[in-house]
């Protein structure tokens, strides 16, 4: 049996231009690695790193002859999955299973809108296994395969989901050699992401990740953890994302995966930057992550407004933000705190609030997103019911990113021309002090005044998500920022 995997373009940050991957698809692999356990054969093809992907697709469908063809995508950049797909079907009649987070968002639609042969939501390493031995069966039954999304003749039927993988130390260690790791800025980097637990047990009304991987926290062993990290360490790699969605929810695991890393005399760096909860964290635990080789964390707060977070269900309070950006710096810990404009039911006056409250904390930088409802959560429900959307719903995730300062929808309560207004002065403070923390106080004063003019920052962009050159440039004084 042989699956050919296919990672669609990606989008960056700031809308509609491509973005470039930092690092292989952490989910993909996943999947092969545990296809390898069990001896299946597979290729891959990054579409967001060959040069003419179009052209390799075509050699790779007839060089390798695949049984299968797997393709996985983002909800944030489905326009790119979506012509991937079309591609796919113009250059082989070969049957698609579709993966990753933009299907476990959307069900039940998925297959009437891409035209594939099966999708596959949620957890994917036991119940792929379980989908390609039906599939090579000679009376294949699929009602059989847990996570499944299939017709039989015309109705699609959506299988029940597999029990959440719990004992994640026995699944094998993402598989990133599979990949042409050489093509990814993070090897010239030696940046490898890692990931030591999935779930998240908080219920953040504009939060997707549970559609994917459960509310359930499952950890894998600091023991385990300390194993991967020791296999990239001897191949040269000395740097570490780690992008957990609730690395310290287990206080005394994550200072256990401290302890071990000190004990080990390993030296390398690692930061936090998909963001852990400040009423996660403390001053003790801060030191040891310190003395590990921690060097960045970022704090997801969201709102200014405490009448916000509760409406959100942030499960926060402001005071234990301000707490934890006072530990961080005795700590000695780079740090930013991450806010988001546009929340359920916010008005004006709220968002000033968290204006207000950004330019209050005493960290490097401030993150500001405009809000995007991705389907499937509790605030795109509600955006559906209340909110007059400035852009079609089934358009504005092509064109919009968390980057952009034009809104997806507008209230009463909080006006288009408000929510631009707010958006402004969040990306200036953002873009001020991010600049400065990269590049020095007087160079990256300097690179904000200069990336005032939009056409400026566009082509700026441009350059160094387009060009490879100036590319490896930007990650390089990022590097040395980081030193």
């Amino acid at each position: 049996m042989k699956i050919l995997f296919i990672i669609p373009e990606i989008k960056s940050m700031f809308g509609t231009e491509k973005g470039v991957p930092i690092h292989p698809h952490v989910g993909i692999a996943y999947l092969v690695s545990t296809l390898k356990k069990n001896n299946y054969q597979f290729q891959i093809i990054d579409c967001g790193v060959e040069t003419n992907w179009p052209k390799q697709l075509k050699k790779t469908i007839d060089d390798f002859s695949p049984d299968i063809i797997g393709i996985t995508g983002f909800s944030y950049a489905y326009n790119y999955l979506y012509q991937t797909i079309k591609k796919v079907k113009s250059i082989t009649s070969i049957p698609i299973i579709l993966g990753g987070p933009h299907v476990s968002a959307n069900k039940e639609n998925i297959l009437k809108e891409t035209k594939v042969n099966f999708a596959m939501y949620g957890e994917s390493e036991i119940s792929l296994i379980n989908f390609l031995e039906v599939f090579a069966s000679k009376h294949p039954d699929f009602t059989k395969v847990p996570n499944l999304i299939w017709k039989n003749k015309t109705k699609t039927i959506i299988n029940p989901p597999s029990k959440l993988i719990y004992h994640l130390d026995d699944i094998p260690f993402p598989d990133y050699e599979s990949f042409k790791l050489s093509q990814y800025p993070c090897f010239d980097q030696k940046i490898i992401p890692i990931i030591t637990s999935r779930g998240c047990p908080y219920g953040c009304n504009y939060c997707s990740v549970r559609l994917s991987m459960g509310q359930s926290f499952r950890p894998r062993s600091p023991q385990n953890v300390l194993k991967e990290i020791k296999y990239w360490h001897k191949k040269g790699f000395t740097n570490f994302d780690i992008n957990d969605d609730c690395f310290t929810l287990d206080i005394n695991r994550a200072e256990i995966i401290c302890d071990l890393i000190i004990k080990s005399k390993l030296k390398i760096k690692f930061q936090l930057y998909n963001g852990i909860r400040v009423n996660n964290i403390t001053l003790k635990l801060l030191k040891k992550l310190k003395k590990a080789g921690c060097f960045f964390i970022a704090y997801g707060c969201e709102s200014g407004s405490q009448k916000t977070l509760d409406r959100i269900k942030k499960n926060i309070t402001l005071d234990q933000v301000r707490q934890a950006v006072k530990y961080t710096n005795q700590a000695n810990i780079r740090h930013a705190v991450n806010f988001i404009i546009g929340h359920q039911q916010e008005t004006y006056s709220d968002a000033l609030e968290t204006l207000s409250f950004a330019k209050s904390l005493e960290c490097d930088y401030v993150n500001f997103y405009n809000l995007v409802p991705y389907p499937g959560t509790e605030v795109y429900d509600w955006a559906i019911k209340h909110a007059h959307f400035l852009i079609p719903k089934d358009q504005y995730l092509k064109h919009i990113s968390y980057r952009d300062i034009n809104p997806i929808f507008e209230t009463k309560e909080f006006t288009k021309e408000q929510r631009i207004k707010v958006m402004k002065q969040g990306f200036n403070l953002y873009e001020r002090k991010l600049f400065q923390f990269r590049f020095g106080k007087i160079l990256g004063t300097l690179f904000y005044l200069i990336t005032r003019s939009p056409l400026i920052a566009h082509l700026s962009r441009k350059l160094v998500f387009d060009n490879k050159i100036f590319n490896k440039i930007f990650y390089f004084l990022i590097s040395s920022s980081k030193n």
